[in-house]
């Protein structure tokens, strides 16, 4: 019964937000672009996923946020507290209704297969930073099992390579590229610790089928996540998008484990 419930919750969030976040981006109206973040928030509601954040996401300056990925839930979660567009595996437009959702988010779809298209969807990042928007990255390339954090492609930080500079600001003065590390940690599922043992009911990752693994999440009791934001730092601070990647990964996988070895204060 009680996925039935949580449905029904998630239809009557789609009934009530979907319409005018349609209408309001093919229109373009002001504030368009937050209309998602609010459909992100209400699904994380319908599916009881209680997220807490450490520290804030910066706001201003265009910013490429950089996080670990562990499950689909993921993008609910990010959605609901950064004001973002994902940067996508272009086989995430497929899925059913979270396909959906990124598109309405202005998500980027991008084909690794693909050297010609690599070239353009790098293209259009860079714009959309220069245009103003942020961006959420995934540099695993892929979903872990939530207690570690795979190896990051530097290749995914080559958006940044043109991007290093923006546009002068009202004052005259040249902004930088911000770059965020965000750590995602799955603390407790059904009132209980994340172990090993219960992390694939939260984590999507290797083989498991979508259809299964999202009925298992809508029966569970409660999800805890937390979300902790990292200092943002210029892109111009390093000299190599290898040394972005390592430090990004670094800075991520040591909260990480701090927080499953109960190192850090919740």
């Amino acid at each position: 019964m009680r996925e039935y419930y949580r449905i029904l919750k998630a239809l009557f969030v789609f009934a009530v937000l979907l319409p005018p976040t349609i209408i309001f981006k093919k229109i373009k109206f002001p504030g368009y672009k937050t209309w998602p973040h609010l459909v992100h928030r209400s699904l994380c509601y319908a599916l009881n996923v209680k997220v807490k954040t450490f520290g804030e996401p910066l706001e201003g300056p265009p910013t490429l946020f950089v996080s670990n990925h562990v499950s689909w839930i993921d993008i609910l979660v990010l959605g609901h507290v950064i004001k973002a567009c994902f940067v996508a595996k272009k086989d995430m437009k497929g899925w059913p209704i979270l396909g959906y959702l990124s598109s309405l988010q202005r998500t980027i779809f991008v084909d690794r297969e693909k050297r010609t298209d690599v070239i353009e969807q790098r293209k259009e990042m860079q714009d959309r930073i220069h245009n103003g928007d942020n961006l959420i990255l995934f540099p695993e390339g892929t979903t872990s099992d939530g207690g570690r954090v795979l190896p990051f492609k530097s290749s995914l930080f080559g958006v940044t390579e043109k991007a290093m500079k923006l546009e002068t600001d009202e004052q005259g003065h040249i902004r930088d590229l911000m770059v965020q590390p965000v750590t995602i940690v799955y603390k407790r599922i059904n009132d209980m610790p994340t172990i090993r043992a219960n992390r694939p009911s939260v984590a999507w990752y290797g083989d498991i089928d979508m259809a299964p693994h999202f009925k298992g999440v809508l029966n569970l009791l409660k999800i805890e996540v937390e979300v902790h934001f990292h200092e943002p730092v210029s892109r111009n601070l390093f000299k190599t998008r290898k040394e972005l990647s390592a430090y990004c990964q670094r800075t991520i996988e040591n909260r990480l484990l701090e927080c499953l070895r109960g190192k850090h204060k919740s």
